[in-house]
C-alpha cells in the first residue's frame, strides 16, 4: 500500500501571518506529496491569501464565508482529500513548521497495523530544543496510548479511518478537537503512533518562560520542570472553550487519559494563574474557565 498510497496536505488558515504562511507551503511542497489544499475560516486578510496562491502549482485555495471552527475545517479537508482520491491527509497548523524529512519518514509507516494516525515529535514553544531531541535516543516509533499525546498539526490522518468513526467533532469548535478524535481512533481498536525519526516546530499561544521553573529544571532535569518552563499564554476565551471541551472529552470517552481530567485541569488553570503575566485579570480568567465548565451542558 504504501508505494501506491495517495497523500495530500491541508492547512487550516484563520488571519494567517502572510510570510510565514508561504514559508510553510513552500516546506510542504518539498515533500513527496501531491496536493496541498488550504482551508480559510473567514481571515481578515482572505483576498491577499487568494491573490498570492492562486497561480501556485498543486495548491488550491479554497474559502469558507465565516469561521466555523477548527474542526468543521479538517472535515472539510478530509472531504477534499476522499472526493479527489488521497489515501492520507496531512493536516497543518498555518504557523508550525515540519522537518523536511516528515512524509519521507511517515511513509515508512503506512502498512504499521490498524494504524489511522502518525504523528510526529512535537518541539513545543522551546520546551526542548532540536539537539536536546536528538540526544534523546527514542525508538523509531512509540504507540500512543494517552489521547493528548498526538496533536492535529503535522498528523497524517488515514482518511478512510477518520471517515469511518465520524469525522472531527464540529460542536468542539477549538481546543481538544484533537484529544476528541484520538479518542475515537483509539476506541475504534485502530492505532495511533508517533514517529520519532521526525519532528515538528510548533508554537501555542504567546509563550513566556517562566524563570523559577527553569532553574528547577535545569538544576534537577526533571522532564516536568523542562514542560513547565515556558507558558503557554491563551486568550479567555481559548480558556474557556478548554474548560468546556475537555469536560465533553472526560464524560464522553472512557479512556480520555489522566491530562484531561478533574484535577490534572484544575491544577493547570492554577499554573496559568500563577505565571501569566500580571496585566492578565485572574477573575476574567477564572470566569471564563467557569462559564465553560458550565456550558458544557449545551454540546451534549
Amino acid at each position: 500500500m504504501k508505494d501506491s498510497a495517495k497523500i495530500c496536505a491541508g492547512i487550516v488558515l484563520y488571519n494567517p501571518e502572510l510570510e510565514l504562511l508561504q514559508k510553510n507551503v513552500n516546506a510542504l511542497l518539498e515533500q513527496p506529496m501531491e496536493q496541498i489544499y488550504l482551508y480559510d475560516n473567514n481571515s481578515q486578510n482572505a483576498a491577499e491569501i487568494a491573490e498570492i496562491f492562486k497561480n501556485w502549482d498543486n495548491v488550491e485555495y479554497i474559502r469558507n464565508n465565516e469561521n466555523a471552527g477548527i474542526a468543521h475545517a479538517l472535515n472539510q479537508l478530509i472531504d477534499y482529500a476522499y472526493k479527489d482520491g488521497y489515501d492520507w491527509c496531512l493536516t497543518m497548523d498555518q504557523d508550525s513548521v515540519c522537518a523536511p524529512n516528515m512524509i519521507t519518514e511517515y511513509i515508512k509507516y503506512l502498512d504499521y497495523p490498524k494504524v489511522g494516525l502518525i504523528c510526529p515529535f512535537v518541539l513545543n514553544n522551546g520546551k526542548l530544543s532540536l539537539g536536546e531531541f536528538k540526544n534523546l535516543h527514542l525508538d523509531d516509533i512509540t504507540e500512543i496510548k494517552d489521547p493528548i499525546d498526538c496533536i492535529t498539526s503535522a498528523c497524517l490522518n488515514n482518511v478512510k479511518v477518520v471517515r469511518e468513526i465520524g469525522g472531527y467533532t464540529e460542536k468542539l469548535f477549538i481546543d481538544f478537537v484533537d484529544t476528541d478524535i484520538n479518542c475515537k481512533v483509539l476506541e475504534n481498536n485502530y492505532k495511533i503512533i508517533r514517529v520519532n525519526t521526525t519532528y515538528l516546530v510548533q508554537q501555542m499561544g504567546n509563550a513566556h518562560k517562566v524563570p523559577f521553573f527553569e532553574f528547577l529544571q535545569k538544576v534537577t532535569k526533571k522532564d516536568v520542570f523542562r514542560r513547565m518552563k515556558v507558558a503557554n499564554v491563551y486568550t479567555d476565551q481559548r480558556l474557556y472553550y478548554s474548560a468546556r471541551n475537555s469536560r465533553y472529552v472526560r464524560n464522553t470517552y472512557k479512556d480520555h487519559g489522566k491530562r484531561t481530567g478533574v484535577a490534572f485541569m484544575f491544577a493547570y488553570y492554577c499554573y496559568f494563574t500563577l505565571v501569566y503575566p500580571m496585566s492578565r485579570s485572574r477573575i476574567k480568567m477564572w470566569s471564563s474557565i467557569i462559564r465553560g465548565h458550565r456550558d458544557y451542558k449545551k454540546i451534549i
